[in-house]
């Protein structure tokens, strides 16, 4: 659960994504604190990355690259129909008995409901809160990869949660991404994370990536996926023909 002062930032943030920019005194009748609560804030938010202080105010940093603390995102989860509308066009692919790869994105949290459903599951995953939620939510056996966590992101990744995943093998890998194009694939903001997925896809038949409309076009830092490692591309919205067709002629099966 979020503490107070972090269920204001998360209202800080939430309202610069939208308005980009903001006065202090937006903020203060926004938030409903004083002046200095509101300015200690946006100090806070602007040491982790996710604004810019200004004269007189602030503004959001690149909506499409920053990284909203894991559990301001936690808050927002049973919210957000689109990934809710994912998880249910990925049960198609879902059997019993299945063993499956899931990482540590909000968008494979809400597969937690879905897999819930399904019987003699035996899951894998990096994500620290997603091995909670599977544990307490489903009935499969669930593993957590060894390694370092990620400060405020509930993610393991790096070297030695890579080797880690490759000892396992599994029927289908369920991962988000911070970036698609039918270029570059999938791409992220962190190497570790990267890293993660490209073990998931050597060591699973099929490979599903699971993006959100927003995601759609972004290229980011480091390569998690090439096309032609995706078998599966789920969105929450009908892609235009022309993009369909680019993602087709990588042998990607789009669903929506």
């Amino acid at each position: 659960m979020l503490s107070v002062a972090e269920e204001r930032q998360q209202q800080i943030v939430n309202y610069l994504k939208v308005e980009q920019f903001a006065r202090i005194q937006d903020l203060i009748k926004l938030v409903n604190y004083s002046e200095a609560t509101v300015k200690r804030d946006l100090v806070h938010l602007e040491n982790k990355g996710l604004v810019r202080r200004t004269r007189g105010g602030a503004m959001i940093i690149d909506n499409q690259k920053i990284d909203i603390p894991y559990l301001m995102k936690m808050n927002e989860l049973n919210n957000e129909e689109n990934k809710k509308y994912i998880a249910e066009v990925a049960k198609t692919l879902i059997r019993d008995d299945m063993v499956i790869f899931l990482d540590s994105s909000s968008t494979s949290l809400y597969l937690v409901g879905v897999l819930s459903r399904f019987e003699g599951l035996q899951i894998i995953t990096n994500g620290v809160m997603t091995a909670s939620m599977l544990s307490e939510f489903t009935s499969a056996r669930v593993s957590i990869l060894g390694g370092s966590i990620l400060p405020k992101r509930y993610t393991v990744n790096g070297a030695k949660a890579y080797n880690d995943a490759l000892t396992y093998n599994a029927d289908i890998a369920f991962v988000s991404c911070r970036g698609i194009d039918y270029d570059k694939g999938a791409t992220e903001t962190h190497e570790g994370e990267a890293l993660i997925k490209q073990a998931y896809r050597r060591q699973s038949n099929l490979l599903v990536l699971l993006a959100t409309q927003e995601k759609m076009n972004h290229k980011f830092m480091h390569q998690s996926l090439a096309c032609h490692d995706i078998d599966y591309l789920i969105t929450d919205f009908k892609l235009d023909e022309e993009t369909e067709a680019r993602f087709n002629a990588h042998h990607i099966t789009c669903m929506y």
